[in-house]
């Protein structure tokens, strides 16, 4: 018998959830087991390995998996789901700063030219009929 999965026999609750360490459709699925309901596919979680610091994070990619009572592969206890909310609103927030930045660089580079351009020649480029048109259309 495989007491790995023998809390399968013993309480309804578990569920046994595919995961990958690799991206891809072809990447190498293991299977792990959890009594967390709440973890769904594209969810990140902590997994038990054997390098490292213990543990790694997979992606999960099938979170109805039937398992496997007669096989004798060992399966492990998902550590916990990876709350990525922090880490993606400090990525939006950087990002809205990096917006921000690269429209007034922008603006800072076309206000320099725009005087570079008009320091000698002002009075005659404003003279062009171009320098007026407000819409065409």
């Amino acid at each position: 018998m495989n007491y790995s999965t023998a809390v399968f026999l013993i309480n309804d609750k578990v569920r046994a959830i595919a995961v990958t360490y690799e991206a891809g459709d072809n990447a190498p699925r293991a299977i792990f087991k959890t009594f967390d309901q709440s973890i769904k596919n594209d969810d990140y979680v902590l997994v038990p390995t054997d390098t490292r610091h213990k543990m790694t994070v997979c992606k999960v990619v099938d979170d109805a998996v039937e398992p496997d009572l007669e096989s004798s592969a060992r399966m492990d206890w998902i550590i916990g789901v990876v709350d990525r909310s922090d880490y993606e609103r400090v990525l939006g927030q950087e990002q809205a700063a990096i917006d921000a930045m690269k429209s007034a660089e922008k603006n800072r580079r076309r206000e320099e030219l725009r005087k570079s351009l008009l320091a000698d020649s002002e009075g005659a480029i404003k003279a062009l009929p171009i320098s007026h048109v407000q819409d065409i259309q």
